[in-house]
């Protein structure tokens, strides 16, 4: 396989209008996909279109009701009857399913839906049929999302429809997820499983969303030991966070031999993001990709969190590179295109850490470890 059929990009035109309409990420997938193009890396890959999922494809793991009400009009979300109580009612009904504050319906979120899910289980499938050894879905990596409800911007769960696919040819698959908020739905939706190893490293502190991650292995029944947690403090730096990482990951290999590995490249982690969490450089994501694909197993790589557009976009179209083979310096020049003012003062590729304390002490580390060494013991 050369490289130019080894990595596809999933995405079109469609679907990079649908997601440019979720308001936590208006306008994000049209800068990624921009600035991969500027950098001309279409060249190395292979883009395949997304189509869009049914509502039968949906219900691969999320519940009728769910998506019933999620996909319908205003008024076929409310309740039948005609009288005062109607409009309590259908709030009722959204709140039962999530869809309210973060996760209020929104122009255009049946698109968003039906793409994202699609995006991602083209990907996987793209993997189950050998068409590619590394598949890239950056409108995908919604993590937060449950069976039945809606949750942190997370309208679907692709992740889990596309591990779902990955299934029908790979028995044992890893999720690993990088984003600065734990990958709960992910992990929820596998935790029983033997088949699904999650690995998540993510900020965990009371209060901080979604509250869950705190424990290093919080899998179940016959899933006891393969839902790992990493759970990191403020100001988490690129060395703190690649050493967790190959940690993590090599008591996983030695453990659990997957055969298939999905990441979920959050980039809300970075140091300029809103957040301010994490302190997070470009090259943290760049360490473990590069690890991922060193493993030499089929990869698929999603998006996910990510509110300093800019930002974003340099960090994933710097692991798009790097899954062509073609990494990007972080002092490389941002090329002329239409969004190349949102890259000022500095027009390069560089995010720069803050002059910020790392809280991860050595005794919060060798806290984790312990309980690491714990799990790679315990099958």
């Amino acid at each position: 396989m050369n490289q130019l059929s080894n990595v596809v990009l999933v995405r079109s035109a469609q679907s990079i209008r649908a997601a440019d309409r979720l308001p936590a990420n208006s306008g994000r997938a049209s800068r990624i996909h921009a600035l991969i193009d500027a950098f001309g890396l279409g060249e190395h890959l292979r883009i395949i279109e997304p189509r869009t999922l049914s509502n039968d494809e949906l219900a691969m793991f999320h519940s009728e009701d769910f998506i019933r009400c999620l996909l319908a009009t205003d008024s076929s979300c409310s309740s039948d009857d005609d009288d005062s109580d109607s409009d309590q009612s259908q709030k009722d009904k959204l709140a039962k399913f999530g869809l309210v504050h973060d996760c209020a319906l929104f122009d255009g979120v049946e698109d968003h839906v039906r793409y994202a899910a699609g995006g991602t289980v083209a990907a996987a499938d793209a993997l189950v049929c050998s068409q590619a050894q590394i598949a890239i879905h950056w409108e995908g990596g919604r993590h937060h999302c449950q069976r039945n409800k809606a949750a942190g911007f997370c309208y679907v769960n692709d992740v889990v429809l596309g591990i779902i696919e990955l299934q029908k040819r790979f028995s044992r698959v890893l999720y690993i997820d990088l984003d600065l908020h734990h990958g709960d739905g992910v992990q929820d939706a596998f935790i029983y499983s033997n088949r699904v190893m999650t690995v998540s490293l993510h900020h965990y502190d009371r209060g901080f969303y979604p509250n869950t991650g705190g424990e290093v292995d919080e899998g179940r029944g016959r899933g006891k030991a393969h839902s790992i947690n990493v759970p990191l403090q403020r100001g988490t730096s690129d060395s703190t966070f690649i050493r967790m990482f190959s940690e993590a990951t090599h008591c996983v290999l030695n453990t659990f031999d997957p055969s298939a590995v999905v990441v979920q490249c959050g980039s809300d982690g970075l140091a300029g993001d809103p957040h301010k969490v994490f302190n997070l450089t470009t090259e943290a994501f760049a360490h473990c990709i590069k690890s991922v694909i060193s493993w030499r197993r089929p990869v698929m790589l999603l998006g996910g969190g990510g509110y300093n557009i800019p930002d974003c976009a340099r960090c994933w179209t710097r692991l798009t590179g790097i899954a062509c083979g073609k990494d990007i310096a972080a002092t490389a020049h941002i090329p002329d295109h239409a969004f190349l003012n949102e890259y000022a003062p500095g027009f390069d590729m560089l995010v720069d850490a803050m002059l910020v304390e790392d809280e991860n002490t050595q005794s919060c580390i060798q806290e984790i470890r312990s309980a690491l060494s714990q799990i790679h013991t315990a099958d």
